[in-house]
């Protein structure tokens, strides 16, 4: 059985989360639903694969219009769809860094782990890319991790956190020696939140705050 742990999106629903909520979010991790019907599976892939190929959004505009001709009469299918669409065409507006336009980069795959662990909680990062990019010699890495939640969009402050993660990941799980994080290449993105968010240069204060989070995570959890 897994221990004490939180999805990174979680993580940012919880850091604006109620008692309440913060309780709900624990006890749904501590005893995840296994027949939990995942959400816009298309309008997610289509963003990553624009991601994983300099930016183009022809994946996203494919996209839309393979949702326009889906035949659906299940309402969680019709919801799914209504949702997506929005979602793939706010993104289309977005500005993709240009250091993706202006070089060429790899995705790395079949990294051996997907978790940081903060006092005590594993924090599940799984972000959706992982950038490597060759700078004037040097290797750089970034990460994508995308959210899709219409009635509960992240703020600014819970993009960061997502952001700040993926830089804290890179560091910690990924880079090599002589590689570096780039903060600009370390996105969350929420289409019907702030877009894309970058991680700060320095990320100190912003995982301290998360460390905080985690151990009042831990403590909702040892008493569920």
């Amino acid at each position: 059985m897994r221990g004490c742990n939180i999805s990174l999106n979680q993580l940012a629903v919880f850091s604006k989360g109620t008692e309440s909520k913060k309780k709900s979010i624990v006890n749904q991790q501590k005893t995840p639903n296994t027949f939990k019907i995942a959400y816009y599976q298309l309008a997610k892939a289509r963003i990553k694969k624009a991601f994983a190929s300099k930016g183009d959004i022809q994946p996203v505009l494919d996209g839309i219009e393979e949702l326009k001709l889906r035949k659906l009469t299940k309402k969680r299918q019709i919801n799914d769809r209504i949702v997506s669409l929005e979602a793939l065409q706010r993104f289309v507006s977005f500005k993709i860094p240009a250091v993706l336009k202006n070089y060429d980069y790899k995705i790395l795959k079949n990294v051996q782990s997907k978790s940081i662990f903060m006092k005590g909680v594993e924090v599940i990062i799984s972000p959706d890319l992982i950038i490597e990019i060759e700078i004037d010699g040097i290797k750089y890495l970034g990460a994508v991790k995308t959210h899709i939640a219409k009635g509960d969009k992240f703020d600014r402050s819970q993009q960061l956190y997502v952001a700040s993660a993926l830089h804290k990941y890179l560091e910690t799980e990924i880079a090599k020696k002589g590689e570096k994080v780039l903060p600009e290449l370390c996105l969350s993105i929420d289409v019907f939140g702030e877009g894309i968010v970058s991680s700060p240069v320095d990320v100190s204060k912003k995982i301290k705050e998360i460390e905080v989070m985690c151990e009042e995570i831990r403590i909702l959890w040892d008493a569920a």
